[in-house]
């Protein structure tokens, strides 16, 4: 965390490969600095997909150097399992990988003890018609695809392991842990980046200690529904005090 409250990378500037699979820090990334910005390619990449990529051409500021990130919406398969998998970003880490079930646990959340405003950048989504599902969105099928940011300020006493497999997921209504919260879905074509300001709203006035930041290029991505292909490119995020 910088002195003015904001994250590394938030930019999405900084990007390196681990083997076959992206992540977002640089080849000369502190440990804490690489443990900031997670991902699930850590999992998809073994089966050939990196649904969380740097995009140099797609920028919201140009310049030499800037990337932007590009998540996008891809179905993975091993063996005889196919699954749906969101392109997401994520602050914290990748916890356990099951390849053969194409399932993996996230441990959301980074040190953080600032209480922005809201969070500024830049989005451009392009969905498409979800043509995958599993229960209980089969209503889904056919209507465009929404994805979606999200900021978490909690007091958990750790990470918060997220395992769509057992149904584990953040009770953002009723989590008691919840300090502040905000969201923004996008849901129509865009032709290029919208700039937008996702107001956090505070619940109680103590002091987080965690942060969550999250982007999904399909906001059912933790369902296993979406829409194949759809993409949510993200640039320039920044807190705003």
């Amino acid at each position: 965390v910088t002195s003015d409250g904001q994250l590394y990378n938030m930019s999405f500037d900084d990007w390196s490969k681990e083997g076959s699979h992206y992540v977002c820090y640089a080849d000369d990334a502190s440990a804490n600095q690489k443990s900031v910005w997670g991902s699930a390619n850590e999992s998809t990449a073994k089966l050939g997909k990196n649904t969380c990529t740097p995009d140099s051409v797609m920028l919201a500021v140009e310049g030499d150097g800037k990337h932007s990130v590009m998540l996008k919406t891809q179905q993975v398969s091993a063996l005889f399992v196919k699954k749906l998998a969101a392109g997401s970003i994520f602050t914290g880490q990748m916890g356990s990988v099951n390849i053969s079930k194409l399932s993996a646990t996230l441990k959301w959340g980074v040190p953080f003890t600032y209480r922005p405003k809201a969070l500024e950048g830049y989005a451009c989504y392009k969905p498409v018609e979800i043509n995958v599902v599993k229960p209980p969105y089969e209503d889904k099928k056919g209507t465009l695809d929404n994805g979606h940011v999200m900021v978490l300020l909690t007091d958990w006493e750790k990470q918060f392991t997220v395992d769509p497999g057992a149904d584990k997921f953040v009770d953002v209504d009723n989590d008691s842990c919840i300090i502040g919260y905000g969201k923004i879905t996008f849901d129509t074509v865009m032709e290029g980046y919208e700039k937008f300001t996702l107001n956090i709203d505070y619940r109680n006035d103590r002091t987080p200690r965690y942060v969550v930041v999250v982007g999904s290029s399909s906001s059912y991505g933790d369902y296993f529904s979406g829409g194949e292909g759809s993409t949510l490119w993200l640039d320039e995020f920044s807190f705003v005090y």
